[in-house]
């Protein structure tokens, strides 16, 4: 830890935590203070910088799968329900539960099935 006037930084930051302008502060609050100040920090820092990290560009690949799969199962369940009508919620939760190239095979199987257990009976 880094000194600062004879003090560490821990001892300082001890100092603050223990004060009582502090005392209303919940984590939820220390959650929500920290990524604010983490997308404040990304929008200061150019893109060169941010996507030579590879800790960052794991984490966009990650959020755009997410979001795919999002779409994919989005997608999937209003073509279920504009074809069966409404759907069970053993439904709902295997589509919750599915990878996205899950929801792709299910996708499919939907063009020549008959019944919900046509297209479901071997996933998930």
């Amino acid at each position: 830890m880094e000194k600062k006037d004879g003090k560490t930084y821990w001892h300082c930051l001890e100092g603050t935590l223990n004060s009582p302008e502090t005392e209303g502060i919940t984590p939820e609050y220390v959650i929500q203070l920290g990524k604010e100040w983490f997308e404040l920090m990304v929008d200061a820092t150019p893109e060169e910088e941010l996507f030579s990290l590879p800790k960052f560009e794991r984490r966009l690949e990650q959020e755009h799968q997410d979001g795919e799969r999002e779409g994919e199962a989005k997608i999937l369940t209003r073509q279920l329900q504009r074809r069966f009508g409404e759907l069970p919620p053993w439904v709902y939760e295997r589509i919750a539960k599915a990878e996205l190239s899950a929801l792709e095979d299910l996708s499919l199987k939907l063009l020549d099935a008959k019944s919900l257990g046509d297209i479901f009976s071997d996933t998930v």
